[in-house]
């Protein structure tokens, strides 16, 4: 019986991501909040309140200092509400939902309004608005678009649940109300996806078992498609509802769920499934087990029946050479592990003495792929080594030995152990399969694509052929099932880093930093384990608009430390601190009565703020703008304007300098009108170049 399960099937890929989240959350802190329901289906929520998952509709309701955001996202200013509690963030975003927000963002920067379809009171749609500033509208379809508007400019987005046709009629519209617009179809097409696939598996299989309640309006529907492809098909809700009389001379059974179906009820469903298979297994290892016997019976059975008196011939005299025969021979048996030194090493097999009146056979396949391929390099002869008996004896007389298998079972026990005590491990990546990693460390494991790292993965086949240290957090022998997460390592590093680091953190250092988060005020430095503030205000001695102006997210920077509240752990940074500042030098560089190019960064009643470099800005008094008296300052310059000015005084200390356009304008006037005279004729009363400079030296 062959058990194939549907590649989609159950949650989408953000939620099971959001739950894996969540119980890895809790586990490593032993209770952490969700902000609103983790998943809208009120089993799983009761289970996972049980394993230390509780619901927060307010982040002031979150209690300890662990919050989870679940895969709908939220607005921008929740999560700084929560660095502003100091709340630890675990951000389950579903990737599919950040990239929608990362366009809201991204439109509504460029100055192009934004328009959402999709379920205004939807949390989903709630935060994707947040990420437009609060500035985008949200439409559920076209009726409400044609109220809209024209516009020069606009840029369009969808809820990821939002049907395709429903949008594309929003898109029509919205073209012919605007000149220009920006279209990104953020739909995400699981539910579609299901459909499909469950339709072509059904064609493949003898039986198909559809999971979901039987209410579930998607899931009724995965059970019509099937039965309409001419499949026997069960609609079920849980493991219990199975009849194993369905499957009796099955040869292949297709299993799909539909997407409001949790993950455990599928795998109690696929556990029930196995258990089915192996019975079946067993059964038709018994009845071949039985004849061997049966054949055997029949072989001793000959010789009982052979003639007395050669028996009796036998038992006379000889039983004390029989006795000495079999004296010390070890008899063995089918299944069992047992230890022996090797004799001979051949090229296609291994002869092992196991203390049986016959030496063991090894073939080939049953050594390991590396001790197979360099047999004679990896096996010498007197080496004692762990084999499992296969067959008490082949047509040779030999029992059949496999070290292979044991080689497994040990390092079965070994990951049971790490399980148990939580020691690291390691295993080479195989290869990328659907949600995660393969990985192989002797036997074959899995690492789900959430946690292969402490952040999400966009390209799993980086990690193929690369050794991971990682965790054992499932362990079963019995259905072959064995998880790993080097994610766990991670965090258990990252959190021994981030202890290190508050050990040792003190104001007045300069310590190395990466940006991890730029927002409008400023940007979190992860500084080892430990995010501190770096404000916009401390960036630059001159005025900074942005953090992106100066900072993009990954830059490794040199930061001084302004502040250490270990009580509240917030640290606060500084990087203009390491900087010199333009002040200290200006006195000298900019000297009374010099003309400089300067930018007008910002204009006022009594006059216009400019900037000769950056940090440095002076102010050109209204009087100093013009040759004519100026009413207003705008009436001469505005800001962005370059311009030059004359130094009237620089004040380091305070940080002042006074500037005019006006005697600026006036030198240079001043210069062009000067005609040049014509030279004179030397006399002796005028001195040479030579005579400056000898006069230099002689004083």
């Amino acid at each position: 019986m062959q058990i194939i399960r549907a590649k989609h099937a159950g949650f989408c890929f953000g939620v099971k991501r959001a739950l894996q989240f969540a119980e890895v959350a809790a586990k490593r802190f032993g209770e952490v909040y969700s902000l609103g329901p983790l998943i809208h289906n009120p089993q799983e929520v009761e289970r996972l309140s049980k394993c230390g998952i509780k619901e927060a509709d307010d982040l002031k309701h979150v209690v300890g200092s662990n919050v989870i955001i679940r895969s709908h996202g939220v607005a921008p200013a929740v999560i700084d509400q929560a660095l502003v509690q100091n709340l630890n963030i675990i951000d389950a975003t579903c990737p599919f939902v950040k990239r929608t927000q990362g366009y809201a963002r991204g439109l509504a920067e460029d100055g192009y309004p934004v328009v959402v379809v999709g379920d205004k009171d939807h949390p989903e749609v709630e935060g994707i608005v947040g990420w437009s500033n609060g500035a985008a509208i949200v439409v559920e379809n076209y009726e409400e678009v044609e109220k809209l508007p024209n516009k020069e400019n606009a840029g369009v987005i969808a809820q990821t649940t939002q049907t395709e046709q429903n949008f594309k009629k929003v898109v029509e519209v919205l073209q012919d109300k605007t000149q220009n617009l920006k279209v990104y179809n953020t739909i995400c097409h699981a539910t579609a996806e299901r459909q499909e696939e469950a339709a072509c598996l059904a064609k493949q299989v003898d039986v198909m078992l559809v999971i979901g309640g039987l209410n579930s309006a998607n899931t009724r529907k995965l059970a019509r498609i099937c039965k309409e492809s001419g499949t026997t098909t069960y609609h079920i809700e849980k493991a219990s509802d199975i009849d194993v009389a369905w499957f009796l001379g099955v040869g292949k059974i297709g299993v799909t769920a539909g997407a409001s179906t949790p993950d455990w009820i599928i795998e109690e469903v696929l556990q029930k499934m196995m258990e089915i298979k192996e019975q079946e297994d067993q059964k038709n290892m018994e009845e071949t087990m039985t004849e061997e016997v049966t054949e055997q019976n029949n072989e001793e059975g000959n010789e009982e029946n052979a003639p007395e008196e050669t028996a009796a011939n036998e038992n006379e005299g000889d039983s004390s050479f029989e006795e000495e025969y079999h004296r010390g021979i070890q008899e063995v048996r089918r299944g069992e592990r047992i230890t022996g030194t090797v004799v001979q090493v051949r090229d296609t097999e291994v002869l092992v003495d196991v203390g049986s009146k016959s030496e063991g056979v090894i073939p080939r396949s049953e050594l390991s792929p590396n001790e197979a391929e360099n047999i004679r390099e990896t096996i010498k002869v007197g080496d004692q080594i762990e084999v499992l008996v296969l067959k008490r004896e082949n047509e040779e007389g030999h029992p059949v030995l496999s070290k292979k298998r044991v080689d497994q079972e040990i390092i079965w026990e070994k990951m049971y152990d790490a399980f148990e005590t939580g020691e690291v491990v390691t295993g080479n990546v195989a290869e990328v399969v659907k949600g995660g990693l393969l990985v192989h460390n002797g036997v074959r494991g899995f690492v789900p694509a959430s946690l292969v790292d402490l952040g999400y993965v966009e390209d799993l086949n980086a990690y193929v052929g690369k050794e991971l240290r990682m965790k054992v957090i499932e362990c079963d022998r019995s259905h072959n099932k064995l998880v790993f997460s080097p994610k766990a390592v991670l965090e258990e590093e990252y959190q021994k880093k981030r202890t290190e680091t508050w050990e040792k953190l003190e104001e007045g250092q300069t310590i190395q930093g990466i940006v991890r988060r730029l927002t409008n005020f400023g940007a979190f430095i992860d500084i080892g384990g430990v995010d501190g503030l770096l404000h916009v205000s401390e960036m630059a001695w001159f005025r900074v608009e942005h953090p992106s102006d100066i900072l993009k997210e990954g830059d490794v920077l040199e930061v001084y430390v302004l502040g250490v509240d270990r009580e509240k752990e917030k640290v606060s940074l500084g990087l203009k601190q390491l900087l010199p500042n333009p002040w200290s030098y200006a006195g000298e560089k900019y000297q009374v009565g010099s003309i400089v190019e300067a930018k007008v960064v910002r204009t006022a009643p009594f006059g216009a703020f400019v900037q000769v470099e950056p940090g440095i800005e002076g102010l050109v008094h209204i009087s100093q703008l013009d040759t004519q008296r100026v009413a207003k300052t705008e009436d001469v310059v505005k800001p962005g304007d370059e311009v030059k000015v004359k130094i009237l005084s620089v004040d380091p200390e305070a940080k002042r300098m006074s500037l005019s356009i006006k005697e600026a304008a006036g030198i240079e006037e001043a210069e062009k009108e000067v005609p040049q005279e014509e030279p004179e004729e030397n006399t002796g009363l005028q001195v040479s170049i030579g005579d400056m400079i000898g006069n230099l030296k002689d004083e």
